[in-house]
């Protein structure tokens, strides 16, 4: 049977520039590979951008109990421009593999696939192996869902998920996430009457009371944090008046933020609580509002259980490193996973979405160690 080097095999994945949610035959190339050890590969479709369809994978070897799943997505973010190195070309230099994705997350993807194949030609185990990955993680992020979707109409459960985002910060295993804070946009319009500005009651200035909206949002606070996500914060993005004259007062006005929350909250709790403030201000200066919201993702973590605390261990072991577990970064596909418990271990995150991507080859060859040895524990 084959085994899979994560370096060589981390190069090829670096070459196909899967840019927003392209295929360029990635998940053709991934499902032969993963064919010749073994796995049961099925191609999922989901919405792309612009008129192509997403191209997901989901790969099954065995099917029995215990199923653990590894969880990765091929589509790296564009900027292109002004790099040393070219970006797809998986060029290796001074102890470097250089590339997009060779961190985000490619390079994760390699490596677990480099140790499961190691894994599989060395160990016989009852259990499953599974692996998703989706083709727009970065983008639309229709492809997990699409997959999850797949799985529960084949009655699939999986019982624990490793997701290989690049959770590591000053060296391999310093941080794994147990979870995310939940990530929610919205828009305030804010309507008033205009009105010339030498005129003093003539008119209503939304101006006014969205500055008034802004200040009492921003003085509020919304909680203290838990043990391992820290307090909601609100953020203003964009603030607009669409308004050519000096000395007019707008018919209206409108901000947009951000809010990264933790797990106290639920989007449509944080919903009713915002309204109520927004609408409060708004009505005593006079003004109607009209507010829009769309959620990226809710706040989850999983409770560090036997699964977490083992790979702990092993990283420590590996890299001497003992791994904090926190729910620190955005958003990543590790939210659609509902009820399943999981973590983010991967590479390290200090050059992602940057120019001149690179990873460390020491830090590939870690990596797989680490879940080979995650395997060999978990069964």
């Amino acid at each position: 049977m084959k085994t899979y080097n994560e370096l060589k095999l981390a190069q090829e994945l670096i070459k196909f520039p899967t840019v927003k949610t392209e295929d360029k035959g990635i998940m053709k190339f991934l499902s032969k590979k993963l064919s010749s050890i073994g796995f049961k590969c099925i191609i999922i479709k989901s919405k792309g951008t612009g008129l192509k369809s997403a191209l997901n994978l989901y790969a099954k070897f065995g099917n029995s109990k215990p199923h653990i799943n590894f969880l990765g997505h091929t589509d790296v973010v564009a900027n292109l421009n002004n790099w040393k190195i070219p970006p797809f070309k998986g060029v290796i230099r001074k102890g470097y593999l250089n590339g997009r994705g060779s961190q985000d997350m490619k390079g994760g993807i390699a490596c677990f696939i480099s140790a499961i194949s190691t894994f599989i030609k060395n160990k016989k185990f009852k259990g499953s192996i599974s692996i998703t990955i989706a083709a727009d993680e970065e983008t639309t992020s229709l492809g997990t869902p699409a997959i999850i979707k797949y799985l529960k109409k084949k009655r699939e459960k999986i019982d624990f998920s490793i997701v290989a985002e690049p959770s590591s910060n000053s060296s391999i295993g310093d941080e794994i996430r147990i979870g995310r804070r939940g990530s929610m946009n919205g828009i305030i319009n804010v309507y008033g009457k205009s009105g010339h500005s030498a005129f003093y009651g003539s008119y209503i200035n939304p101006c006014t009371a969205l500055a008034k909206i802004i200040t009492r949002l921003k003085s509020t606070s919304l909680d203290y944090g838990t043990k391992f996500m820290p307090p909601s914060n609100l953020e203003f993005t964009k603030i607009n008046v669409d308004n050519l004259s000096e000395n007019v007062v707008p018919q209206s006005a409108s901000a947009k933020f951000n809010i990264r929350f933790n797990s106290k909250h639920k989007s449509s709790s944080l919903k009713k609580k915002l309204n109520k403030i927004i609408n409060t201000v708004a009505k005593k200066e006079k003004c109607k509002t009209k507010i829009e919201y769309r959620v990226s993702g809710e706040a989850f973590y999983t409770q560090p259980n036997k699964e977490i605390y083992m790979i702990k261990k092993i990283v420590k072991k590996i890299t001497g490193n003992s791994p904090k577990l926190n729910c620190k970064g955005g958003t990543s596909d590790s939210r659609f996973l509902g009820s399943i418990p999981r973590l983010e271990l991967g590479l390290r995150n200090n050059t992602i979405h940057m120019v001149d991507e690179r990873t460390s080859i020491s830090d590939l060859k870690k990596l797989t160690k680490i879940y080979y040895n995650i395997l060999e524990n978990y069964f």
